[in-house]
């Protein structure tokens, strides 16, 4: 396979260009790599992100999509790299333990455990404590999911079931 370009070449210089008003370095994004985009798009939609911005390059052969909980927010940036020619594609390693998981908090941990079970997405960590949960992208990368707040109290079917796989 042909090596593929640096992403960050194509970024506008104002997005890594962000300090907070008191001059203090501000977290912008993490980048996760997919063999899937809309796979892997779905996933974070389903967690409560939404595009915010996407960048396609035709030199570069990739495409870039930014997903945040809001604007503003720290951003998800998935880096998709298109197929050769001969329609081969980029596979990857499981991901490295050196890099642990994502984290959200949501309001309800239960309903998002529902909703993200509705959505086809397994549940690997049940919230059996009320607050928390662990699932995993389509490309295995681990998301930490956690109540905002107060555990909520501990509830069937969640407090009884067991982990599935890792996390």
């Amino acid at each position: 396979m042909s090596a593929k370009r640096d992403p960050s070449a194509y970024l506008p210089s104002d997005t890594y260009n962000s300090l907070d008003k008191d001059g203090h370095v501000v977290f912008l994004h993490t980048m996760v790599r997919s063999t899937n985009l809309k796979a892997t798009m779905d996933f974070f939609s389903a967690l409560g992100l939404m595009e915010t911005r996407r960048k396609e390059s035709e030199g570069g052969k990739f495409t870039l999509v930014f997903m945040a909980s809001s604007p503003g927010a720290p951003e998800v940036e998935i880096t998709y790299n298109w197929p050769e020619e001969d329609g081969s594609t980029e596979t990857f390693a499981p991901p490295s333990r050196s890099m642990g998981h994502l984290a959200y908090a949501v309001d309800d941990i239960y309903a998002k455990a529902e909703e993200l079970r509705g959505k086809g997405i397994e549940i690997l960590r049940p919230p059996r404590d009320g607050k928390m949960m662990f699932v995993k992208s389509p490309d295995g990368i681990s998301v930490e999911i956690l109540q905002k707040g107060a555990p909520l109290e501990p509830l069937e079917p969640w407090k009884s079931m067991e982990n599935v796989g890792t996390w």
